[in-house]
């Protein structure tokens, strides 16, 4: 995705007043690894953070390249790792998203459940807020008969500063449709994606 020109300019100026406070804090800041570290923080900090004009072209463009469906069960992709930014201390988040749905006449390419997510949780939201999205772009955008979705996020905000709770993980769930009203359906989806994973290669 292409960098926005005006948001980067702005995350360098606000990252050059970062190292400026770290000098303050006594820290070598005329150090040679110093040189350059706002535009390389800046543009680190951009690419956790998509253009939502540019994202969202994406994300309509993935949802409408689909497959006629020759079966209507479940279609799950579990343990996709995205990245994303905690919008209380935009710090990073690392995610592990499990989705579900059930077609009814059209299907994603495989590729394309995991690259929904990472476009997704590109950006300052909260992990409450990435769950009920995908959720509904499961379930509207596919006109399926369900989705669900199950992300555990480990927020650096918790994990680095604060508590140290650098074991703790936040789990978050989301349903529509079929697995909302059926408690097995639910139920088969939960079970599957927290069942430990065996490696395939």
């Amino acid at each position: 995705m292409e960098l926005n020109p005006a948001a980067l300019a702005l995350f360098v100026e606000g990252y050059q007043k970062i190292v400026e406070g770290i000098g303050v804090l006594g820290f070598d800041t005329q150090d040679a690894n110093f040189v350059d570290t706002a535009v390389r923080a800046a543009k680190g900090f951009h690419e956790l953070i998509h253009d939502q004009t540019q994202a969202r072209a994406e994300v309509e463009t993935l949802l409408a390249k689909t497959f006629p469906a020759k079966y209507t069960e479940m279609v799950i992709s579990k343990h996709n790792t995205a990245f994303g930014v905690c919008p209380h201390h935009l710090l990073p988040v690392i995610y592990r998203i499990s989705m579900a749905y059930i077609p009814t006449e059209k299907v994603l390419g495989l590729s394309k459940l995991s690259r929904l997510a990472r476009l997704l949780a590109r950006g300052p939201r909260l992990q409450e807020d990435l769950t009920h999205e995908l959720a509904d772009a499961l379930h509207e955008q596919l006109q399926s008969q369900g989705s669900a979705v199950y992300i555990e996020g480990l927020h650096m905000c918790m994990a680095a500063r604060g508590v140290g709770a650098h074991e703790a993980r936040l789990v978050t769930s989301g349903v529509r449709g079929v697995f909302l009203e059926n408690p097995a359906t639910r139920e088969e989806f939960i079970k599957l994606v927290v069942a430990p994973s065996i490696t395939l290669v």
